[in-house]
């Protein structure tokens, strides 16, 4: 009845406004006012009459969001190990005999060739043991050629020439093995390179086998990095490796030369090897370095942002937007993750490609709550 009411003075109002004369404006625009706040309480009247109809509807939730439009790119997993440098030709040079030290003939830092002397022990007593028996061999020979003479000449018994070459290649073979021991208190380099450690002094007491050298040869190293078996697939021969060496502040890409084939049955480990370009300078043995080795690439990955990505405690899921007849909504989507690097995470399934994923607002959103769209990353 109310209804009706306001529509019939509605109308009264406005075929008075029409057939009052042109100069009554005044009362026709109060009657336009009048008309305009019947219409306003006439769409009041409208909404009260709807909710008493649907007390329990609720005005529907609008969520303001970003998005992205999800497209395949490279992905790449990264592992950060470190390493320490080596040299295939760090060599510890040790005396092959006993005796008082007496000569060290280099000293730490300097160049040395394959053969030169380092050191010298006291031998003295094989000394005279060689002059003994160096005179002793000139006694023998002497009696060797003239029994062998005699003998020639069919004077002489048999017996007494064997006794004189006897006893002359026995001289012989004992001064040989004198001069051999001899050359034992001698230390010579086995390798062309840098002494870097002295460990023996003028005087002191040197022992067959004790440490007295250091030598390095800087022209091949390598860094060695043991790796957890976990890697063992991964990793492979000529892969590139990032690597840095920060006491010197360098840094190289290089690649895998070695990978063993055997896991350490102790640590669960194996080790790789890569060698350093001999044009590489200031680098040393036992250098600490970082080196990061890309462990897993795919040319063609779909990647998200690693904080959109929501965990229930069973199940993994994010958020995708969707359009329709201009209005977007917001879709669950249970996905399943693979290697994240530097705050992505690869999605391998459950989302594809061309597909609007929300980056911002995704916290509170449920299954097929619309969507206000305030910026879109392409």
């Amino acid at each position: 009845m109310k209804k009706g009411k306001y529509l019939a003075l509605l109308g009264i109002g406005l075929v008075l406004a029409a057939c009052g004369p042109p100069g009554e404006e005044a009362q026709l625009a109060r009657m336009e006012k009048q008309r305009d706040a019947l219409i306003e309480k006439i769409v009041a009247l409208k909404a009260e009459i709807a909710s008493k109809a649907q007390p329990d509807q609720k005005p529907e939730k609008i969520t303001d969001a970003r998005i992205f439009l999800l497209e395949k790119e490279l992905f790449q997993h990264f592992i950060q190990v470190q390493g320490m440098i080596e040299s295939d030709n760090n060599i510890l040079v040790a005396p092959m005999a006993s005796g008082i030290i007496k000569k060290v003939h280099t000293s730490t830092g300097e160049k040395v060739t394959k053969g030169q002397l380092l050191a010298e022990l006291d031998g003295s007593i094989l000394e005279s043991s060689i002059a003994e028996v160096e005179n002793g061999l000139k006694l023998a020979e002497t009696i060797f050629e003239r029994q062998q003479r005699l003998w020639d000449k069919k004077i002489g018994s048999e017996i007494e020439f064997l006794q004189a070459k006897t006893n002359k290649e026995g001289m012989e073979k004992r001064l040989a093995t004198l001069k051999e021991q001899y050359k034992l208190t001698k230390v010579f380099a086995p390798i062309s390179g840098t002494v870097d450690e002295v460990f023996i002094k003028e005087g002191e007491m040197g022992a067959a086998g004790m440490e007295a050298f250091r030598v390095v040869q800087l022209s091949n190293l390598k860094i060695n990095v043991d790796l957890s078996e976990i890697y063992i697939s991964r990793i492979n021969k000529n892969d590139k490796v990032h690597v840095s060496i920060p006491v010197i502040g360098k840094e190289f890409d290089l690649s895998i030369d070695t990978i063993s084939q055997v896991i350490d049955p102790d640590d669960r480990t194996f080790r790789i090897e890569i060698n350093i370009p001999k044009t590489a300078k200031d680098i040393k043995p036992n250098m600490l370095a970082v080196l990061i080795i890309n462990d897993y690439s795919n040319p063609e990955a779909l990647t998200v942002p690693i904080n959109i990505v929501q965990e229930t405690g069973v199940e993994k899921f994010l958020f995708v937007a969707s359009e329709a007849g201009g209005e977007w909504t917001a879709q669950k989507r249970i996905v399943t993750t693979g290697k994240d690097h530097e705050g992505r995470i690869e999605i391998l399934s459950g989302i594809q490609e061309g597909e609007h994923v929300v980056t911002v607002g995704y916290q509170n959103l449920s299954d097929g709550q619309k969507l206000a769209i305030t910026r879109e990353q392409e």
